[in-house]
């Protein structure tokens, strides 16, 4: 097994720690022989990740952040933050000795990806927004029954609130925000690395 202390409170050091064919995450108390209770295996408790579980280990070098995204969809992705020598330490070593993976590039698309998604959306909704003010500016009724009749619902009460002008101006600053966003982040993007977990991955000791 190989450790490392990745970050620390005034009472309590987290380690991380590498096994065959998972990673342990335990916070134990200040000045422990980890080592030792390693060997003794006298942790406590203990959270195990095991690499089969994982769809990617994302090395972020900007922050210093190692993530672990997971293969499903309902189990959160954990993120720890180390300082530099830590970091550069389990970096290289995962990246060699971790076997059945796949590195890729931290692509710049993947880093907007969420941006264009939510600017993508937000357009449509407020198009939908402003065809429904204009119903209602012209006497008409908007349809709200069928699928989703709750969010065609709150759609035709914004509408109605803002009206189509409003719309048009309370749109283009959210329209706006967003593309600076995805230009800003764009210009000064993160560098790193990504670690695809293929399959029958375990770590050679």
């Amino acid at each position: 097994m190989k450790s490392w202390k990745i970050s620390e409170t005034d009472f309590t050091d987290k380690y991380l720690i590498l096994t065959e064919k998972s990673i342990w995450l335990t916070d134990q108390g200040k000045d422990v022989n980890i080592n030792e209770l390693i060997e003794t295996k006298k942790l406590g408790v203990v959270k195990s990740i095991r690499y089969q579980d994982l769809k990617e280990i994302i090395f972020n070098d900007t922050d210093f952040t190692i993530e672990f995204t997971f293969k499903d969809d309902n189990v959160l992705e954990e993120k720890h933050r180390m300082n530099k020598i830590v970091y550069s330490d389990i970096k290289p070593y995962l990246k060699t000795q971790l076997k059945g993976t796949e590195l890729k590039n931290y692509s710049i698309f993947k880093q907007i990806l969420p941006q264009l998604i939510t600017l993508g959306v937000s357009v449509i909704l407020i198009v939908v927004t402003y065809l429904s003010a204009m119903e209602l500016e012209k006497g008409e009724s908007p349809r709200v029954s069928g699928r989703r009749a709750w969010l065609k619902q709150i759609i035709v009460w914004i509408a109605d609130v803002l009206g189509t002008i409003g719309t048009i101006i309370f749109g283009t600053i959210i329209v706006s925000s967003l593309i600076y966003l995805i230009v800003r982040k764009s210009q000064n993007p993160k560098r790193g690395e990504i670690l695809k977990i293929t399959k029958d991955t375990q770590l050679n000791l």
